[in-house]
């Protein structure tokens, strides 16, 4: 996204709008908390060399200052949410308009802005989110869907709304909350998504607090002493305070049937599958689950790490494979998928940060295949060994090549 767009982004995110002239650029109507803690709109506007785009001090009275002209007679300033002014003051009449100077790097070592649209950003930032932090809401504009408990400064901030838009409103089953489901479920978690369903019948043990993300309450110790507490329970608790939308069901997907009469109730648009290899008979527990999520017709991720202990040190792969939905091709590709697969099955050797690694890999790739990257997945299958320091991407001729 170019300097340009970003501000354009952040404009359309938060409800104002950009004017480009010859050699000034402005952003007006930008929401902003006034004194006494009204919150009002300004306008932010700074001048530019035409030729390179970087900003003068014609308007702003320096290069890295802008001029802040509020919609109404205020006292000319914009305010923080503990009600003090925004930036330096630098020239005003105290009741319409003030230059506000914010320098960008170190107090002593202010960095140049490369453009115009770079510095209007940058203060467009401060000024709309002051109005969160002081409402504890966010302004009309930025009413989006918001599943968090807390202000969505975040999009705000980073102008990545038009990006998270293409999973908001997304409803996500994690299959699994071992070590890599639990990461998996702290990144979820952070994103707008607006349904997120635990699947997992298991209790928390002593070895799951060790690769678990956090940290458990004294309270909560006591309950794994006592046998007594669900994984789906503990991580509900985690995250629940903090964002709506997560669902507990403590039960285990053991066939098509159970997962259809799940998602008659509780339909879903993307599914992360991270289970141990358990073998019943001939077949993989796994299979029921991509069975069932294959017949239901919902694209998913399988994640999991195939590691081993060799002469005291650790090595193997974390992988991670996707599938479009109704999609088969897991019967011949997938990791784990039935013991006579490409791939070796995982390993119950589990360290929390190749936990991480593959919960990180598997919302990449979700991101990728929900259009948030610019790249697009040249394979269903990535793989990176310990051993090596590239990922491979596996194709369907089953040959790697590095990603």
């Amino acid at each position: 996204m170019s300097r340009k767009d970003r501000l354009t982004a952040f404009g359309e995110q938060a409800g104002f709008t950009v004017n480009v002239k010859s050699d000034s650029v402005q952003a007006v109507e930008v929401p902003c908390l006034l004194k006494d803690g009204t919150i009002g709109t300004c306008t932010i506007e700074t001048s530019y060399d035409p030729a390179s785009g970087k900003p003068d001090k014609r308007i702003g009275g320096d290069f890295h200052a802008v001029l802040i002209t509020t919609d109404g007679k205020y006292d000319g300033c914009v305010y923080h949410a503990d009600g003090t002014p925004i930036g330096n003051q630098v020239g005003g009449d105290g009741q319409t308009w003030s230059n506000i100077s914010i320098k960008r790097g170190a107090q002593g070592h202010p960095e140049p802005d490369e453009t115009a649209h770079d510095l209007l950003h940058r203060y467009a930032k401060h000024i709309v989110g002051a109005v969160s932090a002081a409402s504890n809401t966010e302004p009309a504009a930025l009413a989006i869907s918001n599943p968090f408990h807390i202000p969505n400064t975040f999009e705000a901030r980073a102008a990545i709304a038009p990006v998270q838009d293409r999973i908001r409103g997304q409803r996500i089953a994690i299959i699994g909350l071992g070590g890599t489901g639990a990461y998996l479920l702290d990144l979820i978690a952070k994103t707008p998504v607006s349904e997120i369903h635990l699947l997992d019948s298991d209790r928390v043990d002593w070895h799951t607090l060790n690769r678990a993300p956090g940290a458990p309450t004294a309270e909560e110790i006591e309950l794994v002493r006592a046998g007594s507490l669900l994984k789906v329970d503990y991580y509900y608790s985690k995250f629940a305070a903090f964002r709506s939308g997560i669902h507990p069901h403590p039960f285990q997907v053991d066939s098509p049937s159970m997962f259809a009469r799940f998602l008659a109730d509780h339909p879903i648009d993307y599914a992360f599958v991270c289970i141990d290899q358990l073998t019943d008979g001939d077949s993989a527990r796994q299979d029921a689950v991509y069975c069932a999520v294959m017949e239901a017709g919902v694209p998913f991720i399988d994640s999991g790490v195939s590691i081993t202990l060799e002469d005291c040190a650790v090595r193997g792969a974390v992988t991670t494979s996707a599938f479009d939905a109704g999609s088969d091709a897991w019967k011949g590709a997938i990791p784990n998928a039935k013991l006579e697969g490409r791939a070796p099955g995982y390993r119950n050797v589990q360290l929390p940060e190749v936990n991480a690694l593959a919960a990180s890999l598997a919302v990449m790739e979700w991101r990728r295949r929900t259009e948030q990257y610019v790249s697009e997945s040249s394979s269903f299958l990535h793989k990176l060994r310990l051993e090596k320091p590239h990922i491979a991407s596996v194709g369907t001729d089953s040959q790697e090549s590095r990603a």
